[in-house]
């Protein structure tokens, strides 16, 4: 346990267990992220939506996010907002199982973030009263507030 703990911290320490962007990973390590990420993602499909909600008893959006990625050792801020201002944007065509999708209901500022999870399918903790699930990126309800799609992890 010990050797466990001195590990994560000396991870923490070298910055790998911090925000995402310029990580420094290797591209081997994103992609072993990438594919725990998705899976940690797809595990949470029906738990419940709540609101300021951030372990499996409820999600809110950006809570689901920062709990799949603790999963992975990946430390991410906690509101949509702060996620969608790490790591760098890329074009929605080029996003890879792992990326991070943004969106406004508002018209305005982020307000919704969901995992992209590859083939056009995406994880979302959507409102309340709804559970955790996976919805095409391409439907027009979620294209129409669409914003920007982000890699957190290279």
């Amino acid at each position: 346990m010990r050797t466990l703990l001195a590990l994560g911290l000396a991870l923490l320490l070298s910055g790998c267990l911090s925000f995402g962007g310029g990580s420094g990973r290797s591209r081997e390590e994103v992609e072993r992220l990438r594919q725990t990420i998705v899976v940690d993602a797809l595990g949470q499909i029906g738990r419940p939506y709540r609101y300021g909600g951030n372990n499996p008893d409820g999600f809110d959006c950006s809570g689901l996010v920062q709990y799949v990625f603790a999963q992975s050792g990946v430390k991410l801020p906690r509101s949509s907002r702060e996620q969608s201002e790490i790591g760098k944007e890329i074009d929605l065509d080029d996003a890879e199982p792992g990326d991070l999708l943004f969106y406004s209901f508002t018209g305005g500022r982020i307000d919704h973030v969901a995992v992209y999870l590859g083939d056009g399918q995406a994880v979302h903790a959507p409102a309340s009263g709804r559970q955790i699930i996976v919805a095409p990126v391409a439907q027009k309800y979620w294209m129409q507030k669409f914003v920007e799609a982000r890699d957190v992890l290279n």
